[in-house]
């Protein structure tokens, strides 16, 4: 049996006297349950995400497009078989909860919502974000060594940074991602690389911001009063970089131990194995304690999925097989049938499904409090794009795995009555459930959707879903 102890003895106890996740179990260990950490993942496809790709066996009648429903539906999970692309999640049943019937319609944008999906807000195609995303409000609440963390899958193999278009840390200020995995393992993980060009390599980029902020403070001594104030937000930037790195290198043997094997998939020029090494790095990141939240791009319109034995998968993009027909009978321009739509999407969705289970099966690995770190962590699966390719938004399917201290009532199938019915609840009311597990007892958040009638309850949680 894998008990607390036998675990921090085999990571090395010692060297995590500085991390926030040796903090956060010596609290718990004292008989602080309010010392357990909560930790959030948003993970976020492009090209829509069909009802009846998540819909459990039994319910396809609830997976049918464009439903109409005039009551809720709840279903317990445990007596229910999840479909073929959800097999990799039977072990988390009892955590599982499906939620359909959602809108959304004030994100917008004929290809996805951006921003407005993490920040229930107006967002159009190429617009800036108007204000802070959900994702970024928790990195804030729950900050660790770095207090958020996202990556983007890329389109490019040499590619180093994207600037997401879902997540923001302001008006006007789109949240920076890892694009390249190679990249992201030397900032998170560098200071345990093996070899000798590795260690080279950390002490300069060390000795680096070292130099930056002694020349930055040599500067400002030259400086007027306003110039000084600009040099200080410079500063602030470099000294938080460095003393990040400072820490780093006092936890050098836990992350020496938690950090994911660095094989061929964090140089790949594959789209899926790059979003593999990423998945890789968040569960690493979040065992070590170094983030509480991550928000992963899953992919984008412009995505080859290269790595499936899928002759067709291999030429054309995600934004073209979201063009494919979802409906027997109808015509795409692309030349595809619906068929071969839906078996190129099964595959997609199957391997995002996979990743999750990956990373949920690793969390559910450490022993925390009474449970595990899976217990005091929500991880969210939805697209931009709702339930379709197009004009998706009045429903928007997701999935949450956790219970968060056991704040939400999992092993669950929700269906909402459909827009306008009433019942009918909005994404928002959803992110404002996780603002209640988090501490955060909002009553609004975001956007009204001007388009509900009055007897629609924008405001709150989802009653259904909290303990």
């Amino acid at each position: 049996m894998v008990t607390r102890r036998n675990f921090l003895r085999n990571i090395g106890a010692g060297s995590l006297a500085l991390s926030p996740f040796m903090q956060h179990l010596r609290a718990e260990a004292a008989g602080k349950a309010a010392g357990l950490p909560k930790r959030f993942v948003f993970v976020v496809r492009g090209n829509g995400l069909r009802p009846y790709g998540i819909v459990p066996k039994g319910l396809e009648e609830l997976g049918a497009d464009r439903l109409k429903l005039d009551r809720l539906e709840d279903r317990s999970l445990a007596d229910l078989e999840l479909n073929e692309s959800m097999k990799s999640l039977e072990p988390f049943k009892d955590q599982l909860t499906i939620i359909q019937g959602l809108s959304s319609k004030i994100c917008k944008g004929p290809h996805g919502g951006h921003f407005g999906v993490l920040g229930a807000y107006t967002s159009g195609d190429h617009a800036p974000p108007r204000k802070e995303t959900l994702d970024a409000t928790f990195a804030k609440k729950f900050p660790g060594i770095f207090p958020h963390l996202a990556f983007h899958i890329g389109t490019k193999k040499d590619e180093l940074f994207r600037y997401l278009d879902i997540s923001a840390q302001g008006k006007n200020t789109r949240t920076p991602a890892y694009a390249s995995a190679m990249l992201a393992y030397k900032e998170i993980f560098g200071t345990v690389m093996t070899g000798d060009d590795a260690k080279v390599e950390a002490m300069a980029h060390q000795n680096l911001m070292d130099f930056l902020v002694d020349d930055v403070k040599r500067a400002k001594k030259a400086l007027n009063s306003n110039e000084k104030e600009k040099l200080d937000h410079y500063l602030n930037g470099f000294e938080s970089l460095r003393d990040r790195q400072v820490k780093l290198n006092t936890m050098g043997e836990s992350l020496a131990k938690m950090a994911p094997k660095f094989d061929d998939k964090f140089t790949s020029g594959i789209e899926t194995h790059r979003l593999e090494a990423h998945f890789d790095l968040a569960a690493s990141s979040l065992i070590t304690g170094l983030t509480n939240v991550v928000t992963i791009r899953a992919d984008e319109l412009e995505v080859r999925y290269q790595g499936f034995e899928h002759a067709r998968m291999k030429e054309i993009s995600v934004h073209e097989i979201g063009h494919t027909a979802d409906i027997e009978g109808t015509e795409d321009r692309f030349e595809s049938n619906w068929k071969e739509g839906r078996e190129m999407r099964a595959k997609i969705r199957t391997f995002q499904m996979e990743l999750i289970a990956g990373l949920a099966g690793k969390l559910k690995a450490v022993p925390e409090g009474d449970g595990t770190m899976l217990d005091n962590t929500v991880i969210v699966f939805l697209s931009d794009a709702g339930s379709q390719h197009h004009t998706g938004y009045e429903n928007m399917p997701l999935m949450m795995l956790g219970n968060m201290h056991g704040t939400f009532k999992t092993g669950r199938y929700l269906h909402y009555p459909s827009y306008n019915q009433s019942g009918h609840r909005i994404l928002a009311n959803f992110l404002m459930s996780l603002q209640h597990a988090s501490g955060m007892m909002a009553d609004n958040f975001g956007d009204r959707d001007l388009g509900l009638s009055e007897i629609i309850d924008q405001r709150g949680p989802l009653a259904e879903l909290m303990v």
